[in-house]
């Protein structure tokens, strides 16, 4: 089970120790002085509506305030990923409707965390808020040492391996629900081409959200021994490259098959099973995104990253649930990169098959 430290209520100590930073009356109660977080100064409470006003502003207005074009802070902002400027926004919120509460204006108040000392909402916080003493409040002294405290009083606990067996999934893969694959529902079809995707790609979700199927982005090399597949143009990823790369992936024991067990290990190939969904999905295809929704009612439309995701912990727990195994708990997308480099799943196959 993974331990997080967090502060999510009013009461609870950690927001003691935040109180003790800005001496914040428990009520709000105006005309209490207490020393900010920084030493810069005692801030009023902010007349109403104005603490709404400021909430809702972008991120960039505290870069617009400080003197720079609005071309160059929209440059600046666009540093960071679409999905983190999202994260950070819903954190901003949620610190904003804490200070409302409070009678204190979110971009100014010497409040150091918000209702919570995960790092993403220091981050979010210091996204939005005015500089604490010349620095960002993620870079604050206090805000930096009371994060290590918080570290040393609940220490992060991370299972070391993924909570699922890839020997059992892979196992379930070659039968039924999941086999024969030309005959299977469009579920099964769509859930372990996502798996499979993610196993052998170590891609994130957001990569395999960017597939396309046009024809200058996938390619069948001869023979189906290997396929070729490039995101859509003008995709950036998380982590930036000068230039993106094919996902490359090879078959597993393609046909003619020497051996009996071949065609048994055929069935865990991704350029199979990439090439069945393509086929299959082409009869409801709206996009050119390589995964579309296969139901209603967005049935033919390119399919979320929350989607995507929860299609490949679908096929894990369809796996178990056919081996007649409890499904486990916890399961995360991005255990798959963890469980699914190449080599290692080639390894696991030789072991289990040899």
């Amino acid at each position: 089970m993974t331990t997080t430290a967090t502060c999510t209520t009013a009461t609870g100590p950690v927001s003691r120790v935040i109180k003790s930073f800005t001496n914040l009356p428990p009520g709000g109660a105006k005309g209490q002085e207490g020393p900010p977080l920084t030493g810069g100064g005692h801030h009023p409470s902010p007349p109403p509506g104005a603490v709404e006003a400021v909430g809702v502003a972008p991120e960039g207005a505290q870069l617009v305030a400080s003197g720079p074009s609005t071309e160059v802070v929209e440059t600046i902002v666009q540093s960071r990923a679409p999905s983190t400027r999202k994260l950070y926004a819903l954190k901003w919120k949620l610190f904003t409707s804490w200070c409302g509460e409070r009678q204190q204006d979110p971009a100014n108040c010497p409040v150091g965390l918000a209702h919570s000392t995960l790092k993403v909402y220091v981050a979010a916080i210091s996204a939005y808020h005015a500089p604490l003493g010349g620095m960002p409040v993620g870079k604050n002294p206090l805000v930096i040492r009371f994060l290590r405290g918080v570290l040393r009083l609940r220490p992060l606990t991370r299972p070391h391996v993924p909570t699922w067996d890839l020997a059992v999934v892979l196992e379930v893969l070659c039968k039924p629900p999941f086999e024969p694959i030309e005959d299977i529902p469009a579920r099964f079809l769509t859930i372990k081409t996502a798996l499979l995707l993610a196993l052998t790609s170590l891609k994130r979700v957001g990569d395999l959200q960017a597939l396309s199927v046009a024809p200058s982005h996938l390619e069948f090399a001869p023979g189906m021994i290997k396929a070729f597949l490039y995101p859509r143009p003008g995709y950036v990823p998380k982590v930036p490259t000068n230039a993106p790369q094919p996902v490359v992936l090879q078959a597993f024991c393609p046909p003619p098959f020497r051996e009996p067990d071949q065609q048994k290990q055929n069935c865990m190939c991704p350029v199979r099973a990439l090439d069945a969904y393509v086929h299959r999905a082409a009869l409801w295809r709206k996009s050119e995104q390589l995964f579309v929704c296969y139901g209603p009612p967005k049935k033919g439309f390119p399919a979320s990253k929350e989607t995507l995701s929860r299609w490949i912990v679908d096929a894990i727990s369809t796996a178990y649930e056919s081996s007649d195994l409890p499904s486990p708990l916890g399961v995360k997308t991005h255990s798959t990169r963890a469980m699914g480099a190449f080599s290692f799943v080639f390894g696991v196959l030789y072991a289990v098959y040899a």
